[in-house]
């Protein structure tokens, strides 16, 4: 069996990531309750894919859980955007975030970033905005774009401390850290909201499987980010909407428009530049 590289890994965790949409929408709790069950519940199993790799020194430690917090915050952003704003506003503002992580790597840290990389990534955030523009719905809302731009910052941070943390230890032991911080940082904002707790066994297995996948993807994600520059995995995630809109035609038969459609043929487009043509 030919073993996965980075960039496979990097796909599979984008394919997992891209259900996250099609399953927050009839979550049976609160946005900040399924932020925090979906982080809280496969902590058990994080601890056990880490449990060779949990010592990554106190100071590390400290900043994956900061990592975690600025997670958690953007999830709960996130999710109010989505309840205040058009879709269309709140999608092309939150995926904002690769540009941020770009200029990370490349004003903070230093590094040389390909021409490829950083042409696919504007391409595929073209093709976002199309999808976006083709799925726009409900009216606009400042509190909710800021609430989304707020989301992109805050994961984009998120994202770059993560990338520094797994080339320098275990990616296992960075995912269970940082998920464990996520957890702690989303906990306050559920217990505020009105349906918090999972009240039968269907509820309680759809968010087990929820967190299941949150955790894989993490998992992949960060085992990405161990080899692979931290903007590449910021820009492979403009697949997400792709495989969330592929999803939605089939488990909710929701058919997208023409641009949506070739919005989603511009974002592969990018992507492969931005991958598979790097030099």
């Amino acid at each position: 069996m030919p073993q996965l590289t980075p960039l496979h890994l990097l796909a599979l965790g984008v394919i997992i990531s891209g259900i996250g949409p099609i399953l927050v929408r009839e979550s049976p709790v609160g946005p900040a309750a399924t932020a925090f069950w979906r982080l809280a519940i496969p902590l058990p199993l994080a601890l056990w894919y880490a449990r060779h790799a949990l010592r990554i020194g106190l100071r590390d430690m400290g900043w994956a859980m900061i990592s975690g917090v600025l997670l958690a915050a953007d999830l709960v952003f996130w999710n109010g955007a989505i309840l205040r704003t058009s879709v269309m506003e709140a999608t092309v503002l939150v995926m904002l975030f690769p540009i941020i992580v770009a200029a990370g790597e490349i004003g903070f840290f230093r590094r040389r970033l390909s021409r490829n990389l950083l042409l696919g990534g504007a391409i595929a955030f073209a093709g976002t905005a199309m999808i976006a523009l083709g799925a726009a719905g409900g009216e606009s809302n400042l509190t909710g774009d800021l609430m989304a731009l707020a989301a992109a910052v805050l994961f984009g941070f998120s994202l770059l401390i993560s990338g520094q943390l797994c080339r320098r230890h275990d990616p296992r032991g960075v995912t269970f850290w940082v998920m464990f911080g996520a957890a702690c940082g989303a906990l306050p904002v559920a217990m505020t909201e009105a349906v918090t707790l999972p009240t039968h066994g269907y509820d309680l297995g759809y968010l087990t499987v929820y967190g299941l996948l949150t955790f894989a993807g993490y998992a992949l994600y960060n085992s990405a980010l161990s080899k692979l520059p931290t903007t590449l995995v910021a820009v492979s995630s403009y697949g997400q909407p792709v495989i969330a809109t592929a999803l939605a035609v089939v488990l909710l038969s929701e058919i997208p428009s023409l641009t949506s459609l070739a919005g989603g043929a511009v974002v592969v487009g990018g992507l492969l530049i931005a991958t598979v043509m790097q030099k």
